[in-house]
């Protein structure tokens, strides 16, 4: 249920992305398009079960974050009080325990900003880490910097036709594939899936020729690579891309949607 709505939802965002002003009734009309394209009834009986389970769940998740965040301020609170007392006392032993368990908690808040900003498939990060992190309050950029948009190709065509665990893989290897060449080549980047074959790539201190020139060469790369499923589905792997050189307080909106008609042009001409 998670994967079609996460579908769905993507698929209405990228669709609606370009209007200026998106009205309830709108999106609900767009949504219920393309949940019926992947053939999801919204108003059967079934799809109100699995709805109902899917939100309990996702309720009890999210009760087990904020559990966990509560916990971790609570012993935050202890350790700084045992802390004030340790210095006044000059009691180094109890200095030195009360860090290992300020490290034990910076593991378990990685942990949970993890479970936030992280998506749960490819382990990039997420669009509630662009929203939260990346960009402003207002969804303007932050800093100069490169933005690159880039679609996996064929994944809906390898999710249609074979599966959606064999569409994900490709995901999840080209994800990383992406990453491990970009730490190669020393960059300072983030990753993040912001649509459901989509990725963005956030790049500082560098220029439009250069990054060019690396991601051709990591798609030179890629499409030398020969993927085969346990069922003996041969894949090979590629992507296509475009890259806008923003300013701060740029409109992300504004610009990821000239981004995504430039990619959807380059996508139709091949």
């Amino acid at each position: 249920m998670k994967d079609k709505l996460k579908e769905i939802t993507d698929n209405t965002i990228s669709e609606l992305l370009g209007d200026d002003i998106i009205l309830p009734s709108t999106y609900f009309e767009c949504f219920d398009k393309h949940a019926r394209t992947i053939d999801v009834n919204l108003d059967s009986n079934e799809f109100e079960k699995e709805l109902q389970n899917f939100l309990i769940e996702e309720y009890k998740q999210i009760d087990g974050y904020m559990h966990s965040a509560m916990k971790t301020i609570d012993e935050v609170s202890e350790i700084a009080l045992d802390a004030q007392e340790a210095i006044k006392s000059k009691n180094q032993s109890l200095l030195d325990s009360l860090y290992s368990q300020i490290k034990i908690l910076q593991t378990e808040l990685e942990n949970i900003k993890n479970n936030v900003y992280k998506d749960y498939l490819t382990k990039t990060y997420n669009k509630q880490w662009i929203y939260q992190k990346f960009l402003t309050k207002d969804a303007t950029i932050q800093d100069d910097c490169l933005l690159v948009l880039l679609n996996v190709n064929n994944y809906d065509y390898i999710s249609k036709n074979y599966s959606n665990l064999i569409s994900n893989n490709l995901l999840i290897f080209i994800s990383k594939f992406l990453k491990d060449k970009l730490k190669d080549e020393n960059l300072d980047f983030n990753i993040a899936r912001y649509l459901k074959n989509k990725f963005l790539i956030i790049i500082k201190k560098e220029s439009v020729s250069n990054i060019t020139t690396i991601l051709n060469n990591i798609g030179n790369l890629l499409s030398n690579t020969t993927l085969k499923s346990n069922s003996g589905i041969i894949i090979n792997p590629n992507f296509t891309y475009t890259i806008s050189d923003v300013k701060k307080d740029a409109s992300f909106h504004d610009t990821l949607n000239s981004m995504i008609k430039e990619l959807s042009e380059q996508l139709i001409q091949k």
